[in-house]
């Protein structure tokens, strides 16, 4: 006889601080405090559902599905952007060691109310990168009496991608967007770039231009999009990508771009970028203000600046990686 085991469910009495705001109502957000019984499995969705319905029917929030695949939930639980249906309370507040948790609204978008924020500006900037497929002819069939063909590689170049579910989560953890309002944000460039990779498209070209005139270059690459996505879309993968692309397509009159070829080439040719003279080459004549600003800072230091780049040793080895680099998209075998 088999004997059954009941698995131990743990409780803990734990204080959910919610942060409040009312537009029209409040100055400046504030944090109220609920004592709710935590027990193992429990979820932050089921937690504010919980205080809704027995002590605070006016706290607002969004949910639907309850299944990580609307979206519609993403709140910050400790400042970490996070689904609400499918982040449980318990772990986290065993990761913490404390009884508390905070739940905050997404950053990087207004607040409506409590946990509610506006993404409409977001979905304004995501229409602008014309985020469906414009069909190319040379691919798409006229009727549907014949099939649509792509292969499994040209699949994988965005796949990954697919699977976004527009929670905001990237873009509220996103430090450009923080700083620049009118950067586009990795969830929609991580859009313009799944079906800019689409072989059936035929709007690759305009789409790019939009991103670049969008912020396309003024990603940091520090990747917490990627560390807070529920769906491993990993956008700024998607963003080197894209800006791969966009060199490609012949879209060079960028800082960005600039600065990207500076540092294949140098590394290339020396093994090290020339750090001197890359505030000239990525900006041009205005760039030489910061390079004297940085010599006057190394005088003053009684260091004798330089415009000259030594070659690293080693160097051969990385020209070999290169010219192997160079040889597999000759092949079309480095695609993005």
């Amino acid at each position: 006889m088999i004997e059954k085991i009941t698995p131990v469910r743990k409780s803990i009495l734990a204080n959910i601080r919610i942060q409040r705001f009312t537009p029209s109502e409040h100055k400046s957000a504030y944090f109220d405090n609920f004592k709710v019984k935590v027990e193992t499995g429990m979820t932050v969705l089921e937690a504010l559902r919980l205080i809704k319905n027995t002590q605070d029917s006016s706290l607002t929030f969004r949910a639907f599905c309850r299944s990580k695949i609307c979206g519609s939930c993403a709140v910050r639980v400790n400042g970490k952007p996070a689904l609400a249906c499918s982040t449980q309370l318990m772990p986290i507040l065993e990761d913490f060691k404390k009884d508390s948790v905070s739940i905050q609204p997404l950053k990087n978008m207004p607040v409506l109310r409590d946990l509610v924020v506006d993404i409409e500006p977001v979905i304004e900037k995501l229409s602008k990168m014309h985020p469906y497929l414009m069909e190319n002819r040379e691919r798409i069939p006229e009727t549907l009496e014949q099939e649509s063909i792509m292969s499994k590689r040209e699949h994988s170049r965005f796949d990954y991608i697919t699977d976004c579910i527009l929670c905001g989560s990237c873009y509220s953890a996103c430090s450009a967007a923080s700083a620049d309002p009118n950067y586009a944000g990795p969830l929609t460039l991580g859009k313009a770039y799944r079906f800019s990779a689409d072989v059936r498209d035929s709007f690759q070209g305009e789409r790019m231009q939009a991103a670049v005139d969008q912020g396309l270059w003024s990603c940091a690459q520090c990747r917490k999009c990627i560390n807070v996505c529920p769906k491993d879309t990993r956008p700024a993968v998607s963003i080197q990508r894209m800006r791969k692309m966009s060199i490609d397509d012949g879209i060079h009159d960028t800082a960005g771009s600039r600065r990207a070829k500076a540092y294949t080439g140098d590394v290339a040719k020396y093994g090290q970028v020339n750090k001197p003279m890359l505030p000239v080459i990525v900006n041009g004549p205005k760039g030489w203000a910061a390079v004297e600003a940085a010599d006057n800072y190394l005088k003053k230091h009684g260091i004798e600046p330089t415009r000259q780049v030594c070659t690293l040793g080693g160097q051969s080895s990385t020209q070999k990686i290169y010219d192997k680099v160079k040889e597999l998209e000759a092949k079309g075998e480095n695609k993005t």
